[in-house]
């Protein structure tokens, strides 16, 4: 089929590198003149480290990334441990920067051969016997057997409410040096309540730089702009009183550009097909990143259309199977990521009290510690096993 993929994520990159390879023709269609990822860091989880091996980057993701065993978090005034899940069976996450997730995923689109449209803002798509995306400047792409919306949370071809949560949060990248206390292998964290949290985790480094960690700051949308105004003396000041030990990463940001504020979205479509049109990853739903199963969410749904579209040239069959393929999986992290963010960002106070006295006690019993892990780790609901990606 001839295929056009609208935005050069990860969603839409890894469609493009699996639909090429399996013998489509792909154009790759991005806004941006020359594209680049937007963000920090990210947990490779083993559902998208299955998927990245299955076309020969697992061993390249690896080395440009930081193993993570556990996530841990405490919170900061009883020192009660109020998080503590690892993978199970051996299995790891894979801290990585979003750059080099990037660069590794165009490098492999290219070498697939697929083609690549710059400065082409996508505004609409016409479907009829054919289906062509539109663009801000009037013009109109050729037809295509089929669009793969990878345009994300603001895809202009999914009617989306205001899908905003009340809490995003602040990233920085940090280069790591010795006097940085951190817990090896660990996403560590610190809470006050659910309105407050701390972070710190590896993420690797970007081409042959230093070992660098994501640092972010929980934050409520409505309150960044008070953050501007108070300056970053200020909230230093109110990082430290929650967690001391993070004085040496804090004094490497020097202003407040270095900091990106990051918004949030829960929201599902109804449905990810419709005649020639396909939604992947945050087109289809988005969520917090509580869970940190967003990038993985996607390359799932990119390997499962290549492998929907590849068992028959009926469009409405394959987009029948990929839509199977991955409905359930998606409905029921979008549930578990609805039910768990509060718990962690919210100005609730009976939700992080139920998590830190009941909750977080029982998540130390052997079956409900096993089901913590292989949701953390994106295993839940066996979505490998559906791909055949898992014995």
């Amino acid at each position: 089929m001839d295929i056009a993929i609208a935005g050069a994520g990860i969603a839409g990159l890894a469609a493009a590198s699996l639909l090429r390879r399996h013998g489509h023709g792909v154009v790759l269609y991005d806004q941006l003149d020359k594209p680049a990822p937007i963000g920090s860091g990210l947990i490779i989880q083993p559902t998208g480290q299955a998927v990245l091996s299955a076309f020969g980057l697992g061993e390249a993701l690896a080395r440009r990334g930081a193993r993570i065993d556990r996530l841990f978090g405490r919170a900061a005034r009883s020192g009660r441990i109020v998080l503590d899940v690892g993978f199970g069976d051996g299995a790891c996450g894979i801290g990585v920067h979003r750059a080099a997730l990037f660069e590794l995923l165009f490098s492999e689109a290219l070498d697939a051969g697929a083609e690549f449209e710059p400065a082409h803002e996508v505004v609409g798509a016409h479907v009829g016997k054919s289906a062509a995306l539109e663009f801000s400047d009037g013009r109109r792409s050729p037809g295509f057997d089929l669009i793969v919306d990878a345009l994300g949370l603001h895809s202009p071809l999914v009617e989306r409410e205001n899908a905003y949560l009340d809490y995003g949060a602040l990233w920085a990248n940090i280069p790591l040096t010795e006097d940085m206390a951190l817990t090896p292998n660990t996403l560590e964290q610190r809470y006050v309540d659910a309105h407050k949290t701390a972070g710190v985790m590896p993420i690797g480094s970007i081409a042959d730089g230093p070992p660098l960690a994501a640092f972010f700051w929980s934050l409520r949308r409505d309150r960044f702009a008070q953050w501007q105004t108070d300056g970053l003396d200020a909230w230093r000041g109110e990082v430290l009183a929650l967690w001391p030990a993070l004085e040496a990463h804090l004094a490497v940001i020097q202003s407040p550009e270095e900091l990106v504020f990051a918004h949030y979205a829960h929201h599902t479509i109804r449905d990810p097909v419709k005649d020639r049109l396909v939604h992947v990853g945050d087109s289809w739903h988005a969520a917090s990143p509580q869970l940190g199963q967003g990038a993985n969410m996607a390359l799932l749904d990119a390997y499962a259309l290549a492998q929907s579209l590849d068992q028959t040239m009926d469009i409405d069959a394959a987009l029948g199977a990929y839509k199977a393929l991955r409905q359930r999986h998606v409905w029921l992290y979008q549930t578990i990521s609805q039910l768990f963010t509060p718990f962690y960002q919210s100005d609730s106070k009976l939700l992080p009290w139920l998590r830190d006295t009941i909750a977080t006690p029982a998540a130390q019993l052997p079956p409900i510690a096993a089901v913590l892990s292989s949701m953390v780790a994106g295993t839940l609901g066996a979505p490998l096993r559906r791909l055949g990606l898992a014995g």
